[in-house]
């Protein structure tokens, strides 16, 4: 379900995530995204194996977008981005979340 990385220079983390992203495993991903964030300066996000997703996947996601940001640390999503996904962040009214009103740009390529 997470699967993390770090490059050579252990400054770049990626945390890779599969299947369902639900309320079901909320505390384990808010754990692991937790542990990588602490790791890494810049932390990749890989969506592209994510099945389902829900609003508490969103909501812990903006939630480590802000700390990043508070940390100038920076948090990206890499890889093709699911159709669940866009739905999900559209349907939730999250796409102003991480957007380039808070200037982190967090959503680039999920909501355009």
């Amino acid at each position: 379900m997470f699967h993390f990385t770090m490059d050579a220079a252990k400054t770049t983390g990626q945390l890779s995530l599969t299947g369902d992203m639900t309320i079901r495993n909320a505390t384990d991903f808010k754990e692991a995204l937790s542990n990588a964030m602490d790791q890494s300066q810049q932390l990749e996000l890989n969506l592209s194996e994510v099945e389902r997703v829900d609003l508490t996947t969103l909501q812990i996601l903006c939630a480590a977008n802000r700390t990043c940001l508070r940390q100038n640390k920076k948090l990206t999503i890499v890889g093709s981005i699911p159709n669940i996904l866009r739905e999900t962040v559209q349907q939730a009214g999250f796409t102003d979340c991480g957007s380039d009103k808070e200037t982190s740009g967090l959503w680039m390529g999920v909501t355009n």
